[in-house]
């Protein structure tokens, strides 16, 4: 038996995959295998691709009128072989995935990148059975199908959540660290040198349960939109270590937040746009993220509102409130920041769905650089930042969470 997982790791170097696009290359490297080639060829991913009636290019082919079955007939015994290399085939598909907007190559793509003139055996049979690349990017585009898919795939509009959810060990570690911070820091058992400690402690580890809750917003919302990927991506767990990139999703965003308490969540889910019913429910996607935020900013609130209402803040445990205070100021900085309309922001993400073809193509091409200039801006140009600060401090208030707490909370921050 080769070893498929190798050999497809070497095909898609750099190149994310979807776990239904990593199926069909291992099969397709399987089948090349049992004729003791190195290389899988296009016919070859065809055939695996063919294999797999659930997945997202046969729907499209069948949306589109050409019966997989059919297609299937034609590959015939072993045909022309094809000199394209496995790895130029995801590079090609990879490239349509940029430019239909999406961060992972799925098995649509690999559809496209079969239809390419350099997949010569492969375009050529898809073509006499009536789909074309204008045709496949059309339908990714609009949604609109010509032919009523079959009924073994239509979708549930509703389904059922509960299977697919759980909550990782790692997500029950976090809050289990942020709330015996919090634990230590109100009931002021916790020495004088190590209150600095403790309070990044608290803000760290309740930022970032704030950013799994934010991701896991977006999944959910994806989940009931149609992209059931997100399910057997792990995005449902609650895990941040299943997310696309753990760097830009997490290690950038508390480096943000020690830096300059600058509440910047990354870019962490791959959502499948075109499994989506609707350039709603891709909206729908996006503005859930920031949801999530302004819901645990007014959740902050709500305790100040108990806690002046009550009298718990006195003198022994002010620096717990203050900082949940900055806390819920970041959390009202990642509102106003993942609203702006600049990618891949979750404010440009709202928009995209309704925008010209030739604005989202470009929009892809900027990928995740658009974070970085943001990241930039705020820091090196005071004007800028100050006038969000403003912004942010009048939505705090709002929120019900003092702006001069959160500033002195701010200042315990001593990584900054």
């Amino acid at each position: 038996m080769p070893d498929t997982t190798a050999a497809v790791d070497r095909a898609a170097a750099d190149i994310p995959l979807t776990r239904a696009a990593r199926d069909v290359l291992e099969r397709a490297v399987e089948a090349a295998a049992s004729r003791s080639t190195t290389e899988a060829t296009p016919l070859d991913v065809l055939r695996s691709l063919l294999g797999m009636p659930d997945s997202l290019a046969l729907a499209t082919m069948r949306s589109l009128g050409v019966d997989p079955t059919a297609v299937a007939v034609k590959l015939g015994a072993d045909g022309e072989v094809s000199p394209l290399p496995l790895r130029q085939l995801v590079v090609n598909a990879n490239r349509e995935a940029l430019v239909l907007g999406h961060h992972q190559v799925d098995s649509i793509h690999l559809l496209l990148a079969l239809l390419y003139s350099d997949a010569r055996p492969t375009a050529a049979i898809l073509q006499s059975s009536g789909l074309t690349l204008y045709d496949v990017r059309r339908e990714m585009q609009t949604g609109k199908a010509t032919a009523a898919p079959e009924r073994s795939l239509r979708r549930r509009p509703w389904p059922r959540l509960r299977p697919v959810l759980g909550i990782s060990p790692v997500f029950i570690g976090l809050v289990a660290a942020f709330a015996i911070a919090g634990a230590v820091l109100f009931f002021d058992v916790v020495p004088s040198a190590a209150v600095g400690f403790a309070v990044i402690l608290f803000v760290v580890a309740g930022w970032v349960v704030s950013v799994c809750l934010h991701e896991f917003s977006h999944a959910v919302v994806a989940y009931l939109g149609g992209d059931r990927d997100v399910a057997a991506s792990g995005y449902l767990t609650l895990n941040p270590l299943r997310y696309t990139n753990v760097v830009m999703s997490l290690v950038f965003p508390v480096v943000a937040l020690l830096l300059g308490g600058i509440g910047l969540p990354g870019g962490a889910v791959y959502v499948n746009p075109a499994a989506l019913r609707s350039r709603a429910w891709d909206s729908l996607v996006s503005l859930a993220g920031p949801v999530a935020n302004a819901l645990i900013a007014l959740l902050i609130g709500a305790v100040f509102d108990l806690a002046f209402t009550f009298g718990w803040v006195n003198r022994a445990n002010v620096v717990f409130f203050e900082a949940l205070a900055f806390l819920g100021f970041i959390e009202v900085f990642a509102v106003v920041l993942n609203l702006l309309p600049i990618p891949p922001l979750d404010g440009f993400g709202i928009l995209r769905p309704w925008l010209p073809w030739s604005v989202r193509s470009m929009a892809a091409r900027l990928g995740m650089s658009g974070y970085l200039i943001v990241f930039l801006v705020l820091f090196y140009v005071p004007p800028v930042s100050a006038a969000v600060a403003e912004v942010v401090g009048r939505l705090t208030d709002l929120a019900g969470i003092d702006p001069q707490l959160a500033g002195l909370g701010s200042d315990h921050m001593r990584f900054r």
